[in-house]
């Protein structure tokens, strides 16, 4: 025989909320600035979406602007070829940079877990995160130190070994190695802090139970930290997949000096959206708001998907 649940008035729910937010107002004085923060800077910019289906001039302003529909989205999706290689590079990078950062982030992680020189390891903590505050713009001319043709380290050694220098700035076939090379370079120290401070959360009763059964180190990574950082790596990774169709414009557009002769594996939709809009000296918001919102919308999907088969798989490491 089913039970029926007595249905809670609305004005009792009210007193109960109100009774709750006033006995947690700690809380809630804690968090109010963060969804202040959130609300001015997240969701009330959402409404220059509309600038996508207009075209906008500061005389009429968003409201008033004439509307054209999708007529913006076309700049996208006016040239087939382009739009291929252009979705192609930017997915195809983001997978890349995401399977080689997470494999290298863990092992780092891992490896200076198992250190017992805690001199080393905090050394080992300032030296890997610095790449990470580094502009772009001094990586750039690190990088152009390496690959310069005249004077480069990299063509210094291959003329040492009898080798002809390489125009690696008119040369596309390299670029996807180098720009993996310098993106691992700037964000593994962070990710892999990320994952070392999951890792000392962990018990340290897991440990010693596993030294007296006569576990090795191997054994204790394999059984112990790797299963206990697989729940992180799932959140970042679905924390990451939202930005599946965006690209860092610093590392795309300004660490290949903008080369258009490697552009067929460096140009992706948002050095696309730059050199269209900004260096051709346009003013035109509507293409590059419409853009913007294509990827917003194909990354949330994405988000949304990769969530739902990791809640289908594994139910306790899904977001939501």
């Amino acid at each position: 025989m089913s039970v029926r649940k007595k249905k809670i008035p609305y004005g009792v729910k009210q007193e109960i909320l109100l009774r709750n937010t006033w006995k947690n107002r700690t809380l809630v004085c804690m968090v109010l600035p963060v969804v202040i923060l959130l609300i001015l800077f997240n969701y009330i910019p959402m409404f220059g979406l509309l600038v996508a289906f207009k075209d906008f001039n500061y005389t009429d302003g968003i409201l008033h602007s004439p509307w054209v529909g999708f007529q913006n989205f076309k700049f996208l999706f006016s040239m087939k070829d382009l739009t291929i290689r252009m979705l192609r590079n930017t997915v195809g990078y983001y997978l890349l940079f995401t399977a080689v950062g997470t494999v290298l982030n863990v092992a780092l992680a891992l490896g200076l877990n198992q250190c017992r020189n805690k001199y080393f390891t905090k050394y080992s903590h300032a030296v890997m995160i610095l790449p990470t505050f580094i502009s772009f713009i001094a990586v750039t001319y690190i990088v152009e130190c390496f690959l310069n043709h005249t004077n480069g380290m990299l063509n210094g050694l291959l003329q040492t070994f009898g080798n002809e220098p390489v125009r690696w700035y008119a040369e596309a076939k390299y670029w996807p190695l180098i720009l993996t090379i310098v993106n691992v370079w700037k964000g593994t120290g962070y990710g892999a802090v990320l994952y070392l401070s999951a890792l000392s959360g962990i018990d340290g009763e897991l440990y010693e139970a596993a030294d007296l059964d006569g576990a090795t180190g191997w054994q204790k990574v394999k059984y112990i930290d790797i299963p206990m950082l697989v729940s992180m790596i799932c959140i970042v990774t679905l924390m990451g997949v939202g930005g599946i169709m965006s690209s860092n414009t610093g590392l795309f557009y300004q660490v290949t000096k903008d080369s258009s002769m490697i552009c067929e594996t460096t140009q992706t939709i948002d050095t696309y959206v730059l050199k269209t809009l900004v260096k051709s000296g346009l003013n035109d918001f509507g293409p590059s708001t419409a853009v913007t919102m294509f990827q917003s919308v194909v990354g949330c999907i994405a988000c949304l998907a990769a969530n739902a088969v990791t809640r289908r798989v594994s139910p306790e490491n899904a977001l939501f």
